[in-house]
């Protein structure tokens, strides 16, 4: 039973703690390489009033074994008629030890990814996430990179495999980035 309270005090910090308001979506600056801002260039998608501000899963994750957390979603909109999201973060075995209540949120607006709680890990969270049947048309694909916060509160670019970027059918993808630690994580034009 302790530990039952101990978790729902802890849940509830975290959930005040990332409510507070943090600017996140007023785009300012861009990132080039590892050039640091305080302020990234968020690539935009369409909202529909039907859908949260923020899309959520949580689960119990345990750091010996590998696990999965997976967001599959889609609602009216955009150019196409149908915006769908589908994020995934596995956990590789032996990433952490213990366990953490773990959750993966994606914002409607910018596609941003938020995870709780903080930590690091061992071995990097693997994410991928695919946005199908946004408005692209201002978007340059040559120019578009995947960031995350930083403890100082500034954006650093995030390893990861390949962004892909099409326009004619409205994708936005990021294939296996590396997450080394619990952020916030997103694409900048």
């Amino acid at each position: 039973m302790f530990r039952y309270a101990i978790s729902l005090i802890f849940l509830a910090l975290l959930a005040f703690g990332c409510n507070q308001e943090s600017n996140l979506v007023s785009p300012q600056d861009t990132v080039n390489s590892n050039q640091v801002v305080n302020e990234p260039n968020w690539v935009t998608l369409p909202v529909t009033k039907s859908l949260k501000k923020d899309v959520s899963v949580s689960k119990m994750i345990y750091g010996n074994d590998e696990s999965l957390l997976e967001i599959n979603t889609g609602y009216p909109g955009g150019p196409f008629g149908w915006i769908s999201i589908t994020a995934n973060a596995r956990f590789q075995r032996y990433s952490f030890s213990g366990s953490r209540y773990t959750t993966m949120s994606i914002n409607d607006e910018n596609g941003t990814a938020s995870f709780s709680p903080s930590g690091t890990f061992s071995k990097p969270v693997i994410y991928n996430l695919t946005i199908m049947g946004v408005d692209l048309s201002k978007v340059n694909p040559s120019t578009v990179t995947f960031v995350y916060m930083a403890e100082d509160g500034k954006y650093y670019k995030a390893a990861y495999d390949y962004i892909y970027v099409e326009k004619q059918s409205g994708k936005l993808q990021i294939v296996n980035a590396r997450l080394p630690h619990f952020s916030r994580y997103g694409f900048v034009n």
